[in-house]
């Protein structure tokens, strides 16, 4: 099958020169990026250029890894400020753990390098201002921006999983949102637009990762122009707050600014290379990590985040463990409107 190439633009930050040889691996990319898609490559950014040889026999020398028993890849990696190269072969199961584990991390390494900051977040925004919810994977950041969208008040897109900053700017990064078994309880009006497969996904899927207790969670992808039909996307907007998500025995949600801007940069930084760990194990598998690398990424995430939190607050946003979706969902929006006034 001949070579399948797309080049996908983030912001003029970063770029993605990626080359499929099979058309699932294509196809899944294309889904992925479809906002950030361009016609050609730009000269002169930071990218990452991926070949990914779909269901051919892994070459001598190529660092192997097995995830979850069915992922299998191999690949050759090659990493500077200004461009990172990834080789990889791989089957079908792999594509996604490709995309998560070495090409999403590459453009935050890339990123960082370029005066910015891919933190793990999910957004949504109004009157052209964002509000960003971090955490940890599990903390909630789909299921309460999910909560926002669902509301109708106003609010737009602006990321699922992941947010670029500059400064106090937000920008989208505008992937497939990672859908649970556990949305559709909070956020019923999503069932009607996803088919009977992923229905069926999503239950088999939940069954998984409670049988093996989180050790296998894997979405159901969808796409936002699927999940949120009459929703915008906010491309660009001033960040109003970065809410560091987290459930307490409390009866009603409470916001709590956090004045310690040192301990909200090492809670955020130690969050987002937390969700770098698969990415760091396979460059020290491949040889590629060492500690002064790892030191210098930290450091230029850090640097752009405190100049961010220099001009944008930082508030703990605590939510009740069991509560009512109507009523966590008007005291959430109540709580945001006032934060983008």
């Amino acid at each position: 099958m001949p070579l399948q190439t797309n080049v996908f633009n983030f912001h003029k930050i970063a770029q993605a020169n990626l080359t499929c040889d099979g058309d699932f691996a294509n196809q899944f990319f294309v889904d992925e990026y479809r906002y950030h898609l361009i016609p050609e490559i730009l000269k002169d950014l930071p990218t990452v250029s991926l070949t990914y040889h779909l269901n051919k026999p892994i070459p001598d020398g190529y660092t192997q890894y097995r995830h979850k028993i069915f992922a299998n890849l191999g690949f050759h990696c090659d990493i500077s400020k200004n461009n990172v190269l990834l080789d990889i072969y791989g089957n079908n199961v792999a594509v996604p753990i490709a995309h998560h584990m070495l090409l999403h991390s590459s453009i935050r390494w890339l990123t960082a390098n370029n005066n910015g900051l891919l933190l793990h977040a999910g957004s949504v925004a109004k009157n052209g201002k964002s509000v960003i919810f971090s955490g940890r994977g599990g903390a909630g950041k789909t299921t309460t921006t999910s909560l926002i969208l669902s509301s109708g008040d106003g609010w737009q897109i602006h990321a699922d999983d992941y947010i670029f900053l500059r400064q106090e700017k937000s920008l989208a990064y505008v992937t497939r949102s990672h859908l649970y078994k556990d949305l559709l309880s909070w956020v019923p009006e999503v069932g009607p637009r996803l088919t009977t497969w992923e229905k069926v996904r999503l239950e088999v899927l939940g069954q998984i990762r409670y049988h093996t207790q989180e050790g296998i969670k894997w979405p159901v992808r969808l796409s936002s122009d699927r999940l949120w039909p009459d929703v915008e996307i906010c491309d660009h907007a001033d960040a109003a707050a970065i809410l560091l998500l987290d459930r307490q025995d409390v009866s009603t949600p409470k916001i709590v600014l956090e004045t310690n801007l040192d301990k909200a940069a090492d809670e955020l930084i130690e969050m987002n290379f937390y969700e770098a760990r698969h990415y760091i194990e396979l460059l020290k598998k491949a040889g590629i990590f060492t500690d002064t690398w790892l030191s210098e990424w930290k450091d230029l995430e850090r640097a752009a985040l405190m100049t961010t939190l220099s001009k944008v607050p930082v508030y703990h946003f605590v939510m009740p463990f069991y509560s009512d979706k109507s009523q966590q969902s008007s005291e959430l929006l109540h709580s945001l409107n006032e934060l983008v006034k």
